[in-house]
């Protein structure tokens, strides 16, 4: 049976989808009660909607109302914001209810009088949103609505906002609106104070709303991933296995998001596919430099797109980065290669760095070295530690344990990080970069004839790999 932290890091997305909805629905009643109030305190506002009450256009509210819900129809459409949106309809509803009571807002007779009006503003707030997409709809990729949701945010943020500022910011009265007209107030003294009256209580429950919804907007990651490894240490059989993984996931999974890969992973898919036997790429040579990227969607309750971008470079270059990234090599000297790398590691907040467990099991020297100088040269990134061509150590784990390894991966994960703490220069990456762990990927191999090691292929003459999932579920966050 699975400890606590296992059980969460499997379900961590339920786990949050609880969490938001308990903020969304705790949080819903104190915002609505402070919009409530600060209409209710406030000038400015409140002088405007009686302005709009005399001149008779009860239908404004009633217009806002509905070309709110029409972006959030669009919202609740989205695939990647359908959980996203069913929790914004509890808030609405419920700060609706609260909000109307006091005879603000639309009212329930408001709105059966105004229907036209709210059905047309309902069809604006869908066209405005993107709804066009719908008549262009082919069913062979998810659809996202970017700028509804994000209309969504802007509105709430403007309402939360302004009646915060009204609450609590206490200003002389520059207009009133009466049954009589307007007329201009004459302000005999600029007086404007702070009313600390629930002021902690207010903007601890609306920053903590604006925060949850600000996070349902975001489609794409806030994360640049980018990858260092030595000489033929399996960079570019790394990200190929990983666009692998995120292929079958894309043709067995719902979400209909494009993966978008790169012209050279293409290049280097096509030659995948014309393999019967034998690895599908070499060494990358020096000078070379292929630019390697997809996306993928990680998360089934709270989908996000995930871009891992790299490239693939000629190991040698790892000793010049140090230099490049502080700036005391001279451009001149640096050529495109060198650019492009010092480039992406100064871009990205997340390095993947190579170990070849080839290396490790063979006493070879790992060139791993590099490393410190460049996390040095680089300051503050988040580092993920991959142990690539780790089929040469599940060979052993078989030996050992008697399980195979694909089947009891995290019984491999442990063993392969005892087997590599073993070398005292990773053991010193390990506390430098901080991390806990270090996630082993690998396809499976068999030996040919010529006593070669070579990929395993399925019937359908694909390559089997593993722990390329976890790789993406951790790239993710998960």
């Amino acid at each position: 049976m699975s400890n606590p932290i296992e059980w969460l890091q499997d379900n961590d997305e339920k786990v949050l989808l609880l969490v938001y909805f308990v903020l969304i629905l705790g949080l819903s009643v104190p915002v609505a009660r402070m919009v409530e109030q600060g209409y209710a305190n406030g000038n400015l506002i409140r002088s405007v909607v009686r302005l709009q009450l005399l001149l008779g256009i009860t239908q404004v509210s009633v217009l806002g109302l509905g070309f709110f819900l029409g972006l959030l129809t669009l919202m609740t459409i989205d695939h990647k914001k359908r959980v996203q949106a069913i929790l914004l309809w509890i808030g609405v509803v419920t700060s609706l209810i609260i909000i109307t009571a006091q005879g603000l807002g639309p009212g329930p007779s408001d709105i059966i009088n105004n229907v036209l009006w709210l059905l047309g503003s309902l069809i604006a707030g869908l066209i405005f949103g993107g709804g066009a997409k719908l008549l262009d709809f082919d069913g062979l990729q998810t659809m996202e609505f970017r700028r509804a949701t994000e209309t969504i945010y802007f509105l709430i943020l403007v309402v939360v906002g302004l009646t915060f500022i009204e609450y609590h910011i206490q200003y002389p009265e520059i207009f009133a609106v009466s049954s009589g007209g307007v007329a201009i107030q004459s302000i005999e003294s600029l007086s404007v104070s702070l009313n600390k009256t629930n002021l902690v209580p207010n903007a601890v429950s609306s920053g903590l709303f604006l925060a949850v919804v600000n996070r349902f907007i975001q489609y794409d990651a806030n994360k640049e991933f980018f990858i260092l490894g030595p000489p033929a240490s399996g960079k570019s059989l790394f990200l190929i296995g990983a666009y692998l993984e995120a292929l079958g996931r894309f043709q067995s999974g719902d979400d209909k998001t494009p993966l978008d890969p790169s012209e050279d992973l293409i290049s280097m898919i096509e030659s995948l596919d014309r393999q019967t036997e034998g690895w599908i790429v070499g060494a990358t040579g020096r000078g070379e430099l292929n630019a390697l990227e997809f996306q993928y969607v990680q998360g089934s309750v709270f989908p996000t797109n995930i871009k891992l971008s790299g490239s693939d470079y000629a190991g040698e270059y790892l000793n010049r980065l140090p230099d490049a990234i502080t700036g005391a090599t001279d451009p001149e000297d640096m050529d495109t290669t060198l650019t492009r790398l010092s480039e992406g590691v100064k871009e990205s907040d997340t390095l993947l760095l190579m170990i070849d467990c080839e290396r490790f099991t063979n006493n070879e020297p790992l060139d791993i070295p590099p490393y410190f100088s460049i996390l040095q040269a680089a300051g503050d990134k988040d580092v993920i530690l991959i142990a690539t061509k780790a089929d040469n150590l599940a060979n052993e784990f078989e030996e050992e344990k008697g399980l195979e390894a694909h089947q009891y991966f995290e019984e491999f994960q442990d063993y392969v990080n005892q087997r590599l703490r073993q070398n005292e220069n990773i053991n010193s990456l390990i506390a430098q970069t901080g991390n806990t762990e270090i996630l082993p990927v690998y396809y499976q191999t068999t030996t040919n004839e010529q006593g070669n090691t070579v990929p395993m292929r399925d019937q359908n003459g694909s390559v089997l790999t593993v722990g390329f999932g976890r790789l993406l579920d951790r790239l993710g966050g998960g």
